[in-house]
């Protein structure tokens, strides 16, 4: 194992550590050069802070925590975490520059509110995402979330910024407060949206996928079109007490229902709802 007090600071300047057994390090870190911890099955524990302009693979199938803010002295270049293992970030913000990525390719859960920024990089969750906090996820790349959002413990609340585009792969969101997509949405898997008010401040796309949506109290807009005419969505399902609002053309092959059980439906003039051959219920 490698550990170091939580007094003074530590600089991995020669590209790689292994150990068989734990890696805590206790004090601030920065990384001269690119960088690969390994730690076989151990974990791998940064308790304070860690920057340097370099990329940091880190690989374990034990747990790889981040107690404290990364990149926000000095943003990391490239962060990438293998499968296998955990990845627990607890310091409030992860921050990479230039066009490489944030790519979490094991199960990754947030302790506090957490703001991922990944300038024109992809912040790609491969695997699952969960913890009782806010998430802000800015890049003008691709968000990725390749497993179930929330399927665990519901995020309080998920945002994504208007530069780039989201990918939701994982077939469900769930948060116990909004979703509020800023960007171009695509679905990889049927999707099914539960929170407390569901947002898209863009285009909705994801051909012959189904998409539900559950938004509580707080309402659901669609402010760009839902799929296309040429690659219409399948079933569309939203369910909310509060507002629902359509702004722009829905594409489905049907069926369409949309209920709003208290403050209703508003449609755009001229906005289009084709649900092809499919039943539509406005309700």
């Amino acid at each position: 194992g490698l550990t170091t007090s939580k007094d003074g600071s530590t600089a991995i300047n020669g590209g790689s550590v292994t150990t068989s057994g734990t890696q805590q390090y206790n004090d601030a870190v920065t990384l001269g050069t690119n960088t690969i911890l390994d730690a076989g099955s151990a974990a791998i524990t940064f308790a304070d802070t860690l920057d340097g302009p370099y990329r940091l693979d880190a690989n374990t199938t034990g747990t790889t925590t981040f107690g404290g803010a990364v990149g926000a002295k000095t943003a990391l270049t490239h962060l990438e975490t293998n499968a296998g293992g955990t990845t627990a970030i607890n310091g409030g913000s992860v921050t990479t520059a230039s066009d490489e990525s944030q790519i979490y390719n094991d199960a990754v859960t947030i302790g506090k509110d957490t703001v991922l920024d990944a300038a024109s990089g992809a912040i790609t969750f491969a695997s699952t995402l969960d913890g009782a906090f806010a998430l802000t996820a800015n890049t003008s790349g691709t968000t990725t979330f390749g497993g179930a959002v929330g399927g665990k413990t519901a995020l309080a609340s998920l945002v994504t910024d208007k530069d780039g585009s989201t990918a939701i792969n994982g077939g469900s969101v769930k948060t116990s407060g909004t979703q509020q997509y800023n960007d171009p949405v695509t679905l990889g898997a049927n999707t099914a949206f539960t929170g407390s008010g569901v947002a898209f401040g863009s285009t909705l796309q994801g051909s012959a996928k189904s998409l539900s949506i559950d938004a509580g109290d707080a309402g659901v807009s669609f402010e760009g079109d839902v799929g296309t005419a040429a690659q219409p969505l399948a079933a569309i399902d939203v369910e909310s007490v509060g507002l629902v609002t359509i702004e722009a053309d829905v594409f489905s092959t049907g069926p369409v229902t949309i209920r709003s059980s208290g403050d209703g439906i508003t449609m755009t003039d001229g906005a289009v709802i084709d649900a092809g051959a499919g039943t539509i219920l406005l309700a």
